[in-house]
């Protein structure tokens, strides 16, 4: 997603993320798996499945904005003028303004180059405001991995075919991502916080039915099955949501180190989802009550601590060090 962010239009860049993800999939994966049989014969099918990336990557350049960071000057701009050109929009001005831009970045890099800078986990901490964000997003996505794989582990306990569920499910969730896709591109005032607000209340709206009904009636039937694949349909929105949150608010410097450490910790939840329903032995609705107050955690701090982020500029470089939190130290 990083990939995608620095290269594409900040206009496009929800849409396009929308359309391409792994949504899809989840349509056509329980058909694989059904023919498939065992787990093996899926495993070699979806290893081949996946060689088309590795070749698709080959007809692919570097980012722009990280060759300019790496020094990489005259590379950026062979790479900016051949995409100014596929897009028809080059002109002999344009290069005039790209050299000078490019000068002013040379420059600059000439500065920073004098001391060598390795960026790690401890400077997404630099400063208060970084450090409230980078725990609310830590924080969100190990809710929202939690909620989305606890629900997935506990799919046999639904009614019906566990292959047409999952293929359910992954319609669903496309077809959320689709109406972002357009609702995001048409409406101006349609921001990245507004999406994830909708998801997680959503989600929070549809775990609590199902734990309420649970609670009174003893069982789930089709209102657990319902209330599944919506959460698991908003939890899918929220993701992407929040991905590209990240690389929209993090500069350039850091901006690799922001996604890897939200998606490491994103593990944490997928380890200690598992053991979640194992609560059901006590009550069968407290399972869902636990994810209830997970949503409701991360819709409280996610409101208080992030802010909007569409159409915003990508910025390449952290805050003046007189800002950070460690001083020169950082």
């Amino acid at each position: 997603m990083v990939y995608m962010v620095e290269n594409i239009p900040r206009n496009h860049r929800m849409w396009i993320q929308n359309s391409i993800t792994w949504s899809p999939n989840l349509i056509l994966y329980p058909y694989i798996a059904y023919l498939s049989h065992d787990w093996r014969t899926l495993s070699v099918v979806i290893a081949a499945a996946s060689m088309l990336s590795y070749f698709s990557l080959m007809l692919l350049e570097e980012s722009p904005r990280w060759l300019v960071q790496k020094g990489k000057i005259e590379e950026a701009r062979r790479l900016l003028i051949k995409i100014r050109k596929t897009d028809r929009l080059y002109s002999e001005d344009f290069e005039k303004d790209l050299d000078e831009v490019l000068r002013i970045e040379t420059e600059k890099q000439a500065i920073s180059s004098k001391k060598a800078k390795k960026y790690t986990f401890i400077h997404l901490f630099c400063t208060w405001k970084m450090i409230s964000q980078t725990l609310t997003f830590i924080i969100g996505i190990i809710c929202t991995t939690f909620i989305t794989y606890a629900l997935m582990y506990n799919m046999e306990k639904l009614t019906g075919s566990l292959y047409w569920n999952g293929a359910i499910i992954g319609a669903a969730r496309w077809v959320v991502n689709i109406l972002v896709s357009v609702a995001d591109y048409k409406l101006h005032w349609f921001g990245r916080k507004l999406v994830n607000i909708l998801s997680m209340l959503f989600t929070l709206l549809s775990l609590a039915v199902v734990a309420v009904f649970i609670f009174y009636t003893g069982k789930g039937g089709q209102v657990m099955s319902v209330g599944t694949t919506v959460a698991i349909a908003m939890c899918s929105q929220l993701f992407i949501a929040k991905y590209m949150m990240v690389n929209e608010l993090y500069p350039t410097a850091v901006r690799n180190v922001a996604v890897s450490a939200v998606s490491m910790m994103s593990r944490i939840g997928s380890m200690f989802s598992p053991q979640l329903f194992y609560l059901s032995d006590i009550a069968e609705w407290i399972p869902y009550a636990v994810l209830v107050g997970m949503q409701l955690l991360d819709l409280v701090i996610f409101c208080i601590f992030i802010p909007e982020t569409k159409g915003v500029h990508l910025e390449n470089h952290l805050p003046p060090k007189h800002k950070r939190i460690f001083g020169r130290r950082a």
